[in-house]
């Protein structure tokens, strides 16, 4: 019986340790580059998502003090990026809203209500006009609503 030789091949299958860095440095430069965009990007998605939640309370204070037939208080808290709507006769607090600290998911730098008190009146007036500036970052927006109750949404 004939022993036959056995020849060992190297199998080309796999990556060589060269390819494999070359593909972690590509990907490491490609993340290095997309990280302040998608930084700016959610920073902005939050100020939009925001800006959208404060314009549909400011609707819902004129409609809620419309169908209670009795006025509502917008407070706000500027300090804090807060507001609350408050049943003006009683005094109980209708709705808080809070931008900021861990448990908000709009972390906003900014909120200013100008001016801090406005008060809603059951036939769909206020009693003045309302200006709130929000901002996350360089990113901002502006909700004004009229006497009239007219909420508008601009830059």
């Amino acid at each position: 019986m004939r022993l036959r030789s056995i020849n060992h091949k190297y199998s080309t299958t796999g990556f060589s340790l060269i390819e494999v860095l070359v593909v972690v440095v590509i990907l490491g430069i490609m993340a290095g580059i997309a990280g302040p965009a998608m930084a700016v990007m959610v920073r902005h998605n939050r100020v939009n998502r925001a800006t959208m939640v404060i314009t549909s309370d400011l609707q819902n204070a004129f409609a809620v003090a419309a169908r209670q037939r009795e006025p509502v208080r917008i407070q706000a808290d500027s300090v804090g990026r807060s507001y609350q709507f408050v049943d003006r006769k009683t005094g109980a607090v209708l709705r808080i809203r809070t931008f900021y600290g861990d448990n908000s998911e709009y972390l906003l730098n900014s909120l200013v209500f100008t001016p801090a008190i406005v008060d809603v009146f059951p036939n769909g007036v206020s009693s003045a006009a309302l200006t709130v500036k929000l901002a996350n970052g360089d990113y901002s927006k502006q909700i004004n609503a009229s006497t009239a109750g007219f909420v508008r949404i601009s830059r």
